[in-house]
Formats: C-alpha cells, structure tokens, sequence
C-alpha cells in the first residue's frame, strides 16, 4: 500500500532561480516562459545557434519577447495560445527547440510547418508524434 498526498495546485509563482548554461535548458525555459501566464526575465542566457533559433520562431509565433543589450530576455506568456496561428518556423539544426516546438504547437489550435537543414529531417521525431498523437494532438 502506497501513501498518498493530494496537493493543492498554486496559482502562481514567484522568485529567481539560476541555471546552468545550457542550450537545451535555455530553449525550454523560453518556451515555458511564452506559454505560461505572467512576465518572465531571463538574465544571461545562453547564446547559441539554438536560442537563436528559439527565439526566432517565438516572434514569428507572435510571443511578446524583447531582450536588452545585456542579453537578457523579456517575456510576456500567452497562456498556452500563440497569436500567429499560422507560420512556417525554419529551426536550422536546433533540435533543442524542433522537438519541443513540435508538442507545444501541436495543442496551439493553428497550422504550423517546422522545418530544419536536411540532416534535421533525418533526425528521429515518430516516438515524439506517436506520443502526441495519443493525447489527440493534431500533427500531419
């Protein structure tokens, strides 16, 4: 028999963590930072070809994002929902932010086109979509 605690869901959350420097870590605090409800400052980030590339496609997306001349990044979530419901995101090589993009743009109620350089294309995403596709996510 297993204990069990059922915990109260929070209604928001507040203060400063600091993260290692890390591409991957950087694209999903983006991400998360765009999707969630409230304002984000994302101080020293990792500057890479990735974050750029994540960064890119959050303004194509229409996120409210700005960054400094010190790098750091603001942003305005959009509660789950983007304002362009309609774009072609071109990621390079960045598969920090392809396979991430993928799940979130999936439940975006838009029609979205990732694509990458052609070694992008090879890399595998079916585990990924076949995922998705379970929790009734809309990819083509």
């Amino acid at each position: 028999m297993t204990n069990q605690k059922k915990l109260k869901a929070i209604q928001s959350v507040s203060g400063q963590v600091t993260l290692p420097g890390s591409k991957s870590i950087t694209n999903r605090i983006l991400l998360l930072s765009a999707i969630a409800d409230g304002e984000t400052i994302i101080k020293h980030p990792l500057q890479s070809d990735d974050t750029h590339h994540m960064i890119e496609a959050l303004k194509i997306l229409q996120v409210d994002l700005s960054q400094n001349k010190n790098g750091d990044i603001h942003i305005k979530g959009s509660q789950g929902q983007f304002k362009n419901k309609s774009a072609e995101i071109f990621l390079g090589n960045a598969g920090t932010a392809f396979r991430p993009l993928t799940a979130a743009l999936s439940f975006s109620q838009g029609n979205y086109i990732l694509s990458g350089v052609p070694r992008m294309h090879e890399r595998p995403i079916k585990d990924l979509v076949d995922a998705l596709l379970q929790l009734n996510a809309n990819i083509t």
